[in-house]
């Protein structure tokens, strides 16, 4: 699950997906729009249905690509943490891994119960240029969970629980 506002989608949205279905051996990358992210409350984005449209058309020619409503349906902002219970529940046989960028992991403490979070399901975090991935802003708790994939360290391990991989 791939979240954030995608106003506008592009190029390098897709190549992450592309890339995340490669190097985590993923059955399905599913696009989470968000209605109106909680944490960028003097954002106006575009209308969540074009984006929505957007995405659907980006994606069209992708066969393990999807765009979720989930957040979409509720018609107003909704929190992470109130939507990653939803998500586990309809991927309930899976390993779910919930993607976001280095801008939303610099900004991870300033979302709604971050660690709880953080402790539900897997995460990946990739790069994104303008963006220094740091940990000095989270708990040694959640440093030790981290997965450091940069530097060729092969590739994941899903046995240790919820794991947040940097990519």
């Amino acid at each position: 699950m791939y979240g954030g506002t995608f106003d506008p989608v592009h190029c390098g949205h897709i190549t992450v997906a592309r890339r995340l279905l490669e190097v985590f051996s993923l059955d399905e990358f599913v696009f989470l729009p968000a209605f109106h992210a909680p944490h960028k409350p003097d954002n106006k984005p575009t209308s969540a249905y074009h984006r929505f449209a957007m995405l659907a058309l980006a994606t069209k020619d992708e066969p393990r690509m999807s765009v979720s409503i989930l957040e979409l349906a509720y018609g107003k902002k909704r929190y992470t943490v109130e939507t990653l219970p939803e998500i586990l529940n309809v991927y309930a046989n899976s390993k779910v891994f919930f993607v976001m960028g280095a801008d939303s992991w610099k900004d991870i403490t300033t979302w709604r119960d971050w660690e709880k979070v953080l402790l539900m399901t897997n995460h990946i975090v990739v790069t994104r240029p303008g963006y220094e991935i740091g940990f000095d802003h989270v708990n040694q708790a959640i440093r030790d969970r981290v997965i450091d994939l940069r530097q060729g360290a092969g590739s994941p391990e899903y046995d240790a629980g919820p794991q947040i991989y940097i990519t």
